[in-house]
């Protein structure tokens, strides 16, 4: 019996853990504003990404051409710092890219 009543009530509560606070007090009457840079900082931005992005890529060569497993795995870990920090960028421009 406690169980039939136990489990229901689990997992409303894990459900609810994984809403972000914004979605409870999102009014879609009220739309967002949207994000907006100069142009010189899109333009910064942009060239950051292109240049992480031309860095992955040589990374993937190397990863392609490579025999060695343990190299193959040190050049992973490169991928993965690359990735970690161009994937909020691209993220952000893409935002500013609908924004307008």
């Amino acid at each position: 019996m406690r169980t039939a009543i136990f489990l229901p009530v689990l997992a409303l509560c894990s459900a609810c853990s994984v809403v972000p606070p914004q979605a409870w007090t999102f009014d879609p009457t009220q739309p967002q504003p949207g994000i907006s840079l100069a142009p010189q900082d899109v333009a910064v931005l942009t060239d950051r990404v292109a240049a992480l992005q031309l860095e992955r890529n040589q990374i993937r060569a190397r990863i392609a051409g490579e025999r060695d497993v343990w190299q193959r795995q040190q050049q992973y870990a490169q991928l993965h710092q690359i990735g970690m920090e161009l994937s909020p960028l691209e993220r952000r421009l893409a935002q500013i890219a609908s924004a307008r």
